[in-house]
């Protein structure tokens, strides 16, 4: 797959960084970016975390969050241009498969779990940039827990969830059994089944209504 990033003349290759990075800045993956050979999951998720890399860990792009992300990840939580040894263990998985089967192409796909309500989901894969003569590495990082928080959200709002509705939906969306939901907000079992047939019967309606 290949970026088209125009050539600037005969530069040092830091110059080079420095000008792909001002270009992807400036396009921020807008939805322009259809027409492009970028993965069509990208420029649909536009909430995801965007970072290019060198295989020499030169952090080329990065939209803003896969910054919040890479603080985060990052112990100091202030560094970004510092890559996450566990981003830098896909990335080199990525490296290691082309270097052992040179002729296939490689996505690699994983989970990183922080803590239990923070996990990411990450996506590599290898980009060819015009004004670069070896491919870059392109991830795509997306805050599972965050997605889904986003969208329970959403959904309470739409449905007109109280804000006990909204607290256990929230945890039923991010796959927490009744008991647990239960432990969650200390309530009883009986008490969440009541709230999540309410719920339904809001979504319900909802749904009728459309």
């Amino acid at each position: 797959m290949t970026l088209s990033i125009p050539r600037m003349g005969a530069t040092t290759h830091a110059t080079r960084l420095q000008e792909i990075q001002t270009s992807l800045q400036n396009f921020s993956f807008s939805n322009t970016y259809e027409q492009t050979t970028l993965p069509q999951e990208i420029v649909e998720n536009l909430i995801d975390g965007i970072l290019i890399l060198t295989e020499q860990k030169t952090l080329v792009y990065a939209n803003d969050c896969a910054k919040r992300i890479l603080r985060q990840l990052n112990q100091n939580g202030t560094s970004i241009s510092l890559i996450p040894r566990e981003i830098w263990h896909i990335c080199q998985t990525l490296i290691d498969s082309r270097h052992l089967f040179p002729s296939q192409h490689w996505l690699i796909e994983s989970k990183v779990f922080v803590d239990s309500s923070i996990v990411f989901n990450v996506r590599a894969r290898w980009l060819k940039l015009e004004t670069l003569e070896r491919p870059c590495l392109l991830l795509s990082i997306c805050d599972q827990y965050q997605y889904i928080k986003d969208v329970a959200l959403e959904e309470s709002q739409k449905f007109g969830l109280t804000s006990r509705e909204k607290e256990i939906w929230l945890l039923h969306r991010a796959n927490y059994t009744y008991k647990q939901i239960a432990l969650e907000l200390c309530i009883t079992p009986n008490t969440v089944k009541k709230h999540m047939k309410n719920i339904h019967v809001k979504q319900k309606a909802t749904f009728a209504t459309q």
